[in-house]
C-alpha cells in the first residue's frame, strides 16, 4: 500500500479544501486507501451538513445561482446522494437535460403588446434572432456605445446580455453583443417584411413599433435655418425596407401628419460604404409642428439614450435662435463621438468598461452634466 505523509494529507484536506475523492484522484490511488491514512494519521472528517441543508439553501443554489448538484454537494459538504434526496424530500424538480445547458435563468416574455411592438420594431430594423436549441438567440454588433446601451435596455430585464470584441473589415474592432432568450421570444425569429395589422390598428402600437424601428434605423437632425437663423429639426428614416417605410409613411398620414416619402439611393450607386446592393428609400418629417408632436409621442417608448437626449433638446430648443444653443448641442455631439469606438479617444478597454458594467449612469453625465432635463 503507498504511503502518504500527514502534512500532505491534512493540507490537501483542511487547508485546500479537497473531497477524499479528489485527493484520491488527484493522486492517483483508491479512496479506501486515503481514508486509511486518515485513520491512521488521527486526521478528523468534516462534519456533513445532512441536517443544517435547509430548502432555502437548495433553492438558492439550484434554482437562483443555477449550481449543479455535484458543485452543491461540495459547497456544503455533504454528498451527492444526499443533495439529490434532499431535492427529492423537498420537493425541487430537477433541470431537464436542454434547462441544464441554460447558465443563466431565461424569464418568460410579459405579453406586453405595446413592448412586444417595440421589440418587432428593433427586430425589423438591425437586430438579428435565430434559434438556437430550446432558446432564442438575439444580437447585434456597433461601434456606438449608446446602441449596446439600447439593446441591454430591451433584453437585460429577460436574460443576461454578454459582449464580446470582433474585428470587422469595414469599421474595425466592433463590440457584438448578445443574449439567450426564453422561447416565449419566437415571435423575434423572422424578419418581417411589414408591419403586423394588429400593430397598425391601434394607434399606441404604431407608435412603440415606429419608437423600435427608429431607435434602430432613424436619426433626428438638428440645424440652423438660415433664412431666419433659428433652431430647426426633422427626422429621417432611411432603409431598404420599402413596403415598411411605405406602411410608415401612411400611417402617419392617417394620424394627421405629412410626412415625406422618396427614394434617395438607388442600387448599384457607389458609396464611402461601398457599392449599395438596394434601392434606399426615405421618409422625413420636415414640419416644426410634426416633428414636436411625434418627439413627445415617442419619447416615451424609447430605450436609446443618444435619442432620448435629441427629442428632449427639440421639445425644448425647437424655434429658439441657434446662438442660443449652438454651443449646447456642439458640446453634446461631442460627447457622442467620445462614445464611439475607433472614432475618438476613447481606449478599448475604457469601452468595455462601460458597456460591460452598464452605461447609464456615465452616458447621464456626459450627456445632461450641463442639460438637465
Amino acid at each position: 500500500m503507498m504511503k502518504i505523509d500527514a502534512k500532505t494529507l491534512k493540507q490537501l484536506y483542511w487547508k485546500d479544501g479537497l473531497t477524499t475523492y479528489e485527493i484520491a484522484s488527484k493522486l492517483g490511488i483508491p479512496r479506501s486507501t486515503i481514508l486509511y491514512w486518515m485513520e491512521k494519521f488521527n486526521i478528523p472528517r468534516r462534519k456533513r451538513l445532512r441536517d443544517g441543508i435547509t430548502k432555502d439553501i437548495l433553492k438558492q443554489l439550484y434554482c437562483k445561482e443555477r449550481l449543479s448538484l455535484r458543485k452543491i454537494a461540495k459547497i456544503l459538504n455533504a454528498s451527492y446522494s444526499t443533495i439529490c434526496k434532499k431535492m427529492k424530500e423537498f420537493n425541487i424538480r430537477t433541470r431537464k437535460p436542454h434547462e441544464a445547458n441554460m447558465r443563466y435563468l431565461k424569464k418568460k416574455f410579459s405579453n406586453d403588446l405595446k413592448e412586444k411592438a417595440y421589440l418587432i420594431g428593433l427586430r425589423c430594423g438591425d437586430i438579428n434572432a435565430h434559434k438556437a436549441s430550446n432558446q432564442i438567440r438575439v444580437s447585434t454588433s456597433s461601434t456606438h456605445l449608446t446602441q449596446i446601451e439600447m439593446f441591454r435596455n430591451a433584453f437585460e430585464k429577460y436574460s443576461k446580455v454578454n459582449l464580446y470584441v470582433a474585428s470587422n473589415d469595414k469599421t474595425g474592432e466592433e463590440i457584438r453583443v448578445h443574449c439567450l432568450l426564453d422561447k416565449s421570444f419566437k415571435f423575434l425569429l423572422n424578419k418581417l417584411k411589414k408591419i403586423p395589422n394588429w400593430i397598425l390598428k391601434k394607434k399606441e402600437y404604431f407608435f412603440a413599433f415606429l419608437s423600435g424601428y427608429i431607435d434602430c434605423e432613424g436619426y433626428w437632425q438638428i440645424y440652423q435655418r438660415k433664412t431666419t437663423g433659428r433652431t430647426f429639426a426633422r427626422l429621417r428614416i432611411a432603409t431598404e425596407d420599402k413596403l415598411i417605410l411605405k406602411q410608415i409613411h401612411k400611417k402617419l398620414q392617417s394620424l394627421g401628419f405629412n410626412p415625406k416619402f422618396r427614394l434617395v439611393c438607388k442600387r448599384n450607386t457607389s458609396t464611402s460604404f461601398g457599392k449599395i446592393k438596394k434601392d434606399v428609400y426615405e421618409i422625413s418629417v420636415n414640419s416644426t409642428k410634426d416633428v414636436l408632436k411625434l418627439a413627445k409621442t415617442l419619447l416615451k417608448f424609447s430605450r436609446h439614450i443618444e435619442k432620448i437626449w435629441k427629442m428632449k433638446f427639440i421639445l425644448r430648443n425647437i424655434g429658439k435662435k441657434w446662438s442660443q444653443v449652438k454651443d449646447k448641442l456642439e458640446k453634446f455631439k461631442k460627447h457622442v463621438k467620445e462614445t464611439t469606438l475607433n472614432k475618438s479617444s476613447i481606449q478599448l478597454q475604457q469601452f468595455l468598461h462601460y458597456a460591460t458594467t452598464g452605461a447609464d449612469e456615465y452616458l447621464l453625465r456626459i450627456f445632461f452634466q450641463d442639460y438637465h432635463l
